[in-house]
């Protein structure tokens, strides 16, 4: 299984984190490959190409060891999936099954972006796997549209839900904690927007690594302009144990992005008892019904996004109701053992 690892953060890297801790690794041989760069960003251009030559002989090693062996490649959107289009070719050049698990929740703008060079190279790529894993329905619909002729395969995101509590009754302002990339596509500026527009005395955490460059500085001055220091405060990026401080500390999930596929920072709060405030893109209404498991509002509407806010903010009640709610449905739909069993049965088909 190719991808990034720790200490990579993001959705990739917790899917693949989430599948190597649950039982599929007792089913099969899993063995993990590392695809995240760990060259510096001032690398020199025979540096990139010595360190990607280095990488494709050992997945061309790994991948023949042993016979009868599935490659399976998680990728995304940019220069990143030509890449990965690599080890798909290595694998099936070894004669390994194949399969492809795209992620990212701008793959169809990607598509749209890419000259008809570019473009027909994709869809020759996903094409020559075995199946191409998307992770909604409303997925598979938007790229069979534009890449016919792929064997796609539905495979939800999945987190585990052996350790989710109720989360008990707290005292004080609600916190709501905003877990990504810190960019404009994850709308972190229209989130700081909905702080400054509320009308309840809630608190604002954000956690997650600077995702575009020059945005966290951005973001500082900001926070001073709207003048909401006291109520809205960068962690910085946290995994692991500061990570489920994080989550254990807070009340209600937001995330505010303007595309998505199927983020694993929803499923993991919601899996820890959390309601949610997220916006209808990707595959997120999938996940959360509106009023049920959260409230959800138009992406880039910093008005709606304030008053679903101070909505759950004033009211316990409801945030308890759609908490245990969010939890029920990420266990009986989005467990990852779920995701386990029809990734079997893709491995023995």
């Amino acid at each position: 299984m190719a991808g990034p690892l720790p200490p990579a953060v993001g959705g990739m890297a917790s899917v693949i984190v989430a599948l190597h801790q649950s039982s599929l690794s007792q089913q099969v041989d899993l063995r993990l490959f590392q695809t995240a760069k760990t060259t510096p960003e001032n690398r020199s251009l025979w540096h990139a190409v010595l360190t990607r030559s280095r990488l494709m002989w050992r997945w061309w090693r790994s991948i023949g060891e042993e016979p009868s062996t599935v490659a399976h490649i998680h990728t995304c959107s940019g220069f990143t999936f030509f890449l990965d289009g690599a080890l798909l070719l290595a694998a099936r050049l070894r004669g390994n099954s194949t399969v492809l698990h795209i992620h990212g929740g701008r793959f169809d703008a990607f598509l749209d972006g890419l000259g008809p060079v570019r473009f027909a190279l994709a869809g020759w790529l996903v094409r020559r796997a075995h199946v191409a894993v998307v992770l909604s329905a409303d997925w598979q619909q938007r790229l069979n549209s534009r890449l016919p002729g792929a064997r796609w395969a539905v495979v939800e995101n999945g987190v585990s839900v052996a350790r989710a509590l109720a989360r008990p009754h707290r005292h004080g302002p609600t916190q709501f904690l905003f877990l990504g990339g810190m960019s404009r596509a994850k709308g972190v500026d229209v989130l700081l927007q909905a702080v400054a527009k509320s009308t309840q005395d809630w608190q604002l955490v954000m956690a997650g690594p600077e995702a575009e460059s020059g945005f966290t500085a951005w973001m500082h001055s900001e926070i001073a302009r709207l003048n909401i220091g006291a109520r809205a405060r960068w962690l910085g990026e946290v995994r692991g144990a500061a990570k489920e401080d994080a989550m254990s500390a807070a009340d209600v999930c937001v995330l505010p992005s303007l595309a998505e596929g199927l983020p694993m920072a929803i499923l993991e709060c919601m899996g820890s008892g959390m309601p949610v405030v997220a916006t209808r893109v990707g595959a997120i209404p999938e996940v959360i019904a509106d009023a049920r498991e959260g409230l959800l509002v138009p992406p880039g509407d910093a008005d709606a996004l304030a008053a679903a806010m101070d909505r759950l903010a004033k009211d316990g009640e409801l945030r308890q109701c759609m908490g245990a709610a969010a939890r029920r449905t990420c266990a009986e739909r989005f467990s990852v053992e779920l995701a386990v069993i029809k990734l079997m049965a893709l491995y023995q088909r």
